[in-house]
C-alpha cells in the first residue's frame, strides 16, 4: 500500500511571502512523522522566483528521493484547482492507493498514521473522504487542538457540517468514482463553488459527491494544525482577476 501525499504550493513577495517559511515546516513535519511508505508530489504554482521552493527545501537530501517537483508557469489559466489536480493524477499515476491532498501550510504529527490507518482498513473507502480534525481553522465541526479519538460521520452537503479544505484523504477507488474525462478530479464549477471558479471549490465538489451518497468522514484520532498565516495564495489572484485592489 502507497500513499501519495499532493499538494499546490506558491511563494512570491506580492502574493504570498510566506510561502518558503510555511512549506517547509509543513514538509519537514510529514517526512519526520509519517511511517507510511509514501511519494510526495508538489505542485508550484508559479511562485517567484522561480527557485523559491529549492531555497527552503534542501532536494540533495536522501530522504526527499521520493518527492516530484512541477512548477506551473501561468498559475492565471488553471489556479488553485489545476494545481490541486495535476497533483492528485501524478499520484494516481504513481500507483497510489490512497491520497492525502492538503495545503502546504499544514503541520503533521505521529497522529497521520492513524488517518491513513483508518483509511486503509475501512470498508467503506471506496465512497469515502475523510479529514482530521486540526486547530488554525474556522470549520467549528472539525476543530481541536488536539486528537479527540472520536471518528464520525457528518452530513458533507451543508456548510459547517463539510469537510474544510485544508487537507482531505481519500482512495484511487474514489478518485476512479468521480474523475473527469480529462483526468480531473475537482471540477471548477459546480452549484457549491461560492464563486470561486479556478481559485477553490473543492470543498464545494465534495459537498457535490455528499449529495450523490459520498460518506464524509471527520477522523477525531488525527490531529494536524493549519498553519494559516496571511496572505492567502489563492485569494489574491482570484481577487485580481475579479478587479479588486490588492493591498
Amino acid at each position: 500500500m502507497k500513499v501519495g501525499y499532493a499538494f499546490a504550493y506558491h511563494h512570491s513577495d506580492l502574493i504570498r511571502s510566506v510561502g518558503k517559511k510555511v512549506v517547509k515546516e509543513s514538509l519537514e513535519s510529514f517526512y519526520n512523522n509519517c511511517d507510511y511508505d509514501f511519494e510526495t508530489f508538489v505542485i508550484d504554482n508559479q511562485s517567484e522566483p522561480r527557485n523559491s521552493f529549492d531555497e527552503s527545501i534542501d532536494m540533495s537530501k536522501k530522504q526527499y528521493g521520493n518527492l516530484k517537483y512541477t512548477y506551473i508557469e501561468d498559475q492565471s489559466i488553471r489556479g488553485l484547482t489545476g494545481a490541486w489536480n495535476d497533483g492528485i493524477k501524478q499520484a494516481i499515476d504513481a500507483g497510489c492507493d490512497i491520497i492525502i491532498l492538503s495545503g502546504d501550510d499544514i503541520n503533521y504529527n505521529k497522529s497521520i498514521n492513524n488517518f491513513i490507518d483508518y483509511i486503509q482498513n475501512d470498508s467503506l473507502s471506496d465512497n469515502s473522504v475523510y479529514g482530521p480534525v486540526a486547530s488554525g481553522i474556522t470549520n467549528k465541526i472539525q476543530y481541536a487542538d488536539k486528537p479527540t479519538g472520536k471518528i464520525f460521520d457528518i452530513k458533507g452537503s451543508v456548510f459547517q457540517q463539510h469537510l474544510a479544505g485544508h487537507m482531505y484523504g481519500f482512495t484511487k477507488e474514489l478518485y476512479h468514482r468521480y474523475v473527469q474525462p480529462n483526468g480531473d478530479l475537482f471540477v471548477e464549477n459546480q452549484h457549491h463553488n461560492g464563486g470561486d471558479g479556478k481559485w477553490g471549490g473543492n470543498e464545494g465538489c465534495i459537498m457535490c459527491w455528499a449529495e450523490l451518497g459520498t460518506r464524509c468522514v471527520v477522523v477525531g484520532t488525527c490531529q494536524v494544525h493549519h498553519n494559516n498565516l496571511k496572505p492567502q495564495s489563492w485569494k489574491r489572484p482570484r481577487d485580481k482577476e475579479r478587479g479588486n485592489e490588492w493591498e
